[in-house]
């Protein structure tokens, strides 16, 4: 038996455990997990020392940066079970009742797992539900029990189990779109010259996110030549050319403004900041993305402050329904009694 220390949870994420822990014991192989970005993962942390107390095999994939998977900071804190492994290559094969890794090396296993958890809640979400499918079969047999803790339901047609609201208890943002003919290459609209000033003067970051280096480029050149007058702190970080130490030091800086499109880098413990999408209407930015830049604002305060801009030509399907799920999200959590606000 695996010693428990002392915990602080709230009653509603208490009763979502003990509904995975009950799920796992009954005879439907598929859950759906569904929660806001960020969110964490310490809900399974019951049905992952179930089956580790039956000598059972388990992984848990996840995106996360090696030093912040948040699962193994829960497993630390709150028991004794150490018979884990994370696997950072696949060079060498260890032992062990729980894996974790990330999608690329979990892709690469030869093994099955009796129980596969699959978080796409707290990194930024790289894979759509059918890359997820493929790879979480591929690991399973045919009577595993398969979980996906995800911002919409993966495993269609199964049950649902669904948490709303972070541990802060403060309604996740929901964005602002903003519409403009403006050649957002060369120009923005001085609405955004305002939401840009009121930041900084609140003394919050300002990440703007954009799709490529080629946009990259264009809209660092403008900010950095007609908005030094709002911050002296203008910083582009490029997608596998950002230094990691810089990034660290961004997280501590205020009234800095940051053009990025290495959000998988940029995003993670950014405090105290407000976001842009800068050509909210690219398909590359799909309503998963767009989901989780809402995900990100607020996810360690404590009172509900914070924006998000779509900043688009035109509206998209997946802005909409980036909106509708942030909203849809604010609702439960307000009909369950769960907002703090």
């Amino acid at each position: 038996m695996f010693l428990f220390k002392k915990k602080n949870l709230s009653n509603e994420k208490e009763k979502v455990g003990n509904d995975i822990l009950n799920w796992s014991a009954g005879n439907e192989r598929f859950l759906n997990v569904i929660s806001t970005p960020c969110n964490s993962a310490e809900i399974f942390l019951k049905v992952m020392l179930y089956y580790v107390e039956r000598n059972k095999k388990i992984i848990y994939i996840t995106n996360e940066s090696y030093d912040d998977v948040n699962i193994l900071n829960v497993i630390k804190k709150y028991t004794d079970f150490r018979d884990y492994t994370y696997i950072k290559s696949l060079k060498t094969s260890i032992n062990s009742s729980l894996k974790i890794c990330n999608f690329t090396n979990a892709l690469q296993l030869k093994e099955k797992f009796d129980l596969v958890i699959y978080d796409d809640i707290r990194s930024f979400p790289s894979h759509d539900k059918y890359e997820i499918l493929d790879l979480i079969y591929k690991i399973s047999n045919e009577d595993s029990r398969l979980i996906v803790y995800s911002i919409e339901p993966v495993l269609k047609n199964n049950r649902e189990l669904v948490l709303p609201i972070k541990d802060n208890r403060i309604p996740i943002i929901e964005p602002r779109t903003i519409l403009t003919r403006i050649d957002i290459n060369r120009d923005i609209p001085f609405v955004i010259y305002d939401y840009l000033r009121w930041s900084i003067d609140s003394d919050r970051k300002v990440i703007i996110c954009v799709p490529d280096e080629k946009k990259l480029e264009n809209v660092y050149f403008y900010i950095n030549n007609y908005c030094r007058n709002i911050s002296k702190n203008i910083i582009c970080f490029r997608k596998g050319k950002a230094d990691k130490k810089l990034i660290a030091n961004f997280q501590k800086m205020k009234k800095v403004i940051v053009i990025t499109n290495d959000f998988e880098n940029v995003f993670p413990n950014s405090a105290n900041v407000d976001v842009m999408v800068y050509f909210a209407d690219d398909l590359r930015f799909n309503y998963k993305k767009l989901t989780y830049f809402c995900g990100s604002v607020g996810r360690s305060e404590r009172y509900w402050k914070g924006e998000v801009i779509f900043l688009a030509n035109e509206e998209t399907e997946d802005m909409e329904k980036a909106k509708s799920i942030t909203r849809n999200f604010n609702k439960e959590a307000w009909e369950m009694g769960l907002l703090k606000i």
